[in-house]
């Protein structure tokens, strides 16, 4: 079977002949192996297309997010300076807006006449193009509460999430329907089998889970409405401890919810197990980082214990991880195919 065949069986909640292992996020590992800055990139589809399929060549992974690392650039796009000259993942230096009453002259529109959006957009293209029939070709963007947090800042849309809920909420709004403006064209290929969402400054760690019934659920499950309208697969990721939030997820209703190591996969798989494809959680900053490979390996298998045997999980890091993980330890992740 094909590494996108055994995901697909994993979405729909059967196992296959093999475990599935992904390796989610690392934008800035893809640019810093392939010896690139995003800066020399970004402007060229093709350029950044081969930064991901030169990594999935060497790698095998069975699902990959492109467009990882590039998450910035649309709140970029709208006024953020953004500092790009090395392969680190690109950081706005300032927010697009200073307070709330600015939110209403936000206009992404013009956008896509950017020539970084218009390649990055083709880029997913290009990758399902050369991989998408081996491989499952998730695009992947930042979230509404953290798009908002790029938009104004993660201390202001705090804040404001107490004391003006009802402008916070048109601006979470806005960077939904941003959000899918963007995403909507990724998805316009027939190997482009999905989408995934990250939202940390949706965390548990950072906010409440009624505030995130409030602000985020409605635009998460608005997003996932969209997505497999498309006859698309929608994939969510929170990082931080999101045990308090899983209910929350089984109402939005993904294909599968990406996981961060804080998480208990007996924990998620007795609460999701069956419902909604679970993909985590080993941590890419432990063993991932700094130890050896076959310290990667006993701790994959770990996570496959503690998972146990419902169908339906996806071996992979918990989170995004830094450029200096060991290749070797990346391999080594990508070896455990079995599920035992």
């Amino acid at each position: 079977m094909t590494g996108r065949e055994v995901v697909e069986s994993a979405f729909l909640h059967k196992r296959a002949t093999r475990l599935p292992v992904a390796l989610v996020a690392g934008g800035e590992w893809y640019v810093h192996q392939a010896g690139r800055t995003f800066a020399q990139i970004k402007n060229d589809p093709e350029q950044i297309a081969a930064v991901f399929v030169d990594a999935y060549r060497r790698l095998g992974q069975d699902l990959i997010w492109t467009g990882a690392g590039f998450l910035n650039y649309p709140a970029h796009f709208l006024g953020s300076p953004i500092e790009d000259d090395t392969s680190d993942t690109p950081k706005l230096t300032e927010t697009v807006i200073k307070n709330l009453d600015d939110a209403d002259a936000l206009d992404f529109r013009n956008v896509f006449e950017n020539k970084t959006c218009r390649a990055i957009i083709s880029s997913h293209h290009l990758i399902a193009e050369a991989i998408g029939k081996e491989t499952i070709v998730m695009p992947t963007l930042w979230g509404p509460m953290t798009t908002a947090a790029r938009i104004l800042g993660a201390e202001a849309v705090m804040m404001a999430s107490f004391e003006n809920p009802e402008k916070l909420f048109r601006l979470i709004e806005f960077c939904t329907e941003y959000i899918w403006a963007m995403g909507e064209p990724m998805l316009d290929h027939p190997d482009v089998t999905g989408m995934n969402i990250s939202d940390p400054v949706a965390s548990a760690d950072m906010i409440s889970p009624a505030l995130f019934r409030q602000y985020v659920t409605p635009c998460l499950k608005d997003l996932v409405r969209r997505i497999k309208g498309s006859g698309k697969h929608a994939s969510i990721h929170i990082c931080g401890d999101s045990t308090p939030l899983l209910d929350e997820i089984l109402d939005i209703a993904p294909t599968c919810f990406s996981l961060e190591s804080k998480v208990d996969l007996e924990v998620a798989g007795e609460k999701l197990g069956g419902k909604i494809c679970v993909l985590g959680n080993l941590s890419p900053t432990g063993n991932f980082l700094s130890g050896t490979p076959e310290s990667v390996i006993q701790e994959g298998k770990d996570c496959i214990k503690r998972w146990g045997d419902a169908p339906g999980f996806i071996l992979t890091v918990g989170c995004d991880f830094p450029k200096k993980v060991p290749f070797e330890n990346v391999k080594a992740l990508m070896s455990l195919k079995s599920y035992h």
